[in-house]
């Protein structure tokens, strides 16, 4: 009888096809696929469930942290927060929200009328003071050089520290955050930095420069402020921001919100 030789399959085992196997990962991954897209849908279709709420507003902390912060204290509201005024302006024409926070002045620039008052002692408005590091900043301001946070855009800033300082000509440094105005003090980019006056002690304590305030008569401005731009959800963006927390209020340099 002769003896018959087994056939051989040239083809590792590693090699061989796993029907089964491959149909099992592709149904996972398909299942997960199916699932996160549910999820990210769900949460693009609640967001856009909500009001939605744009914020330009220098704060101490970071624009994330203050965007994460309100965002958690605001869950029935959609909040984005900018950190340049660019960014807010065009976003503001091309995606008009519901409502905005933002200082009193950028509002009225925009013929935003506030529905709600940020204040702190009762009063909606603060003092802005200069800021000069190692001597006292003397005589006229003409041609002296104010560092700032841009709040309105070039042009408009420049006419908002003119008339604060009594002082049309005036020259401006921006800068989009309030920690860099130290910076221009450091390294003498500028004469003097415009604040508010509640923003002296912590400077004072950051710095190692000896700052010295010169105090501006009349120079007062309104403190944050919310407009609402819709009218079906200003009753519950208004209550909502009411009812912010006192940590989160002082975020803001406030301590409560009035109609």
């Amino acid at each position: 009888m002769d003896q018959q030789n087994p056939v051989m399959n040239d083809r590792a085992p590693s090699d061989q096809p796993r029907p089964r196997r491959r149909t099992r990962f592709a149904a996972i991954a398909g299942l997960a696929a199916l699932l996160l897209g549910g999820v990210f849908a769900s949460a693009r279709m609640f967001a856009a469930d909500r009001p939605s709420l744009y914020v330009f507003l220098y704060t101490d902390a970071k624009s994330t942290v203050f965007e994460r912060t309100l965002q958690t204290k605001l869950p029935e509201i959609s909040v984005t927060v900018f950190g340049r005024f660019r960014d807010f302006e065009e976003a503001l024409t091309a995606r008009p929200p519901d409502a905005v926070l933002a200082l009193d002045p950028l509002l009225q620039s925009r013929n935003l009328k506030p529905a709600l008052h940020g204040v702190s002692n009762g009063d909606k408005t603060q003092h802005y003071v200069l800021l000069s590091a190692g001597a006292p900043l003397a005589g006229p301001l003409n041609g002296r050089t104010i560092g700032v946070v841009d709040l309105l855009g070039r042009q408009e800033t420049q006419a908002f520290v003119g008339k604060l300082v009594k002082t049309p000509d005036v020259r401006i440094k921006l800068v989009t955050k309030l920690e860099d105005l130290l910076s221009l003090l450091q390294f003498s980019a500028a004469d003097a930095i415009l604040v508010p006056s509640s923003m002296v002690n912590p400077f004072t304590e950051r710095s190692r420069l000896a700052l010295y305030v010169r105090e501006l008569p009349d120079a007062v401005v309104g403190r944050a402020a919310v407009a609402v731009l819709s009218p079906e959800p200003r009753e519950a963006i208004t209550h909502a921001i009411q009812r912010l927390d006192s940590e989160t209020d002082r975020m803001m340099d406030l301590d409560g919100w009035r109609e």
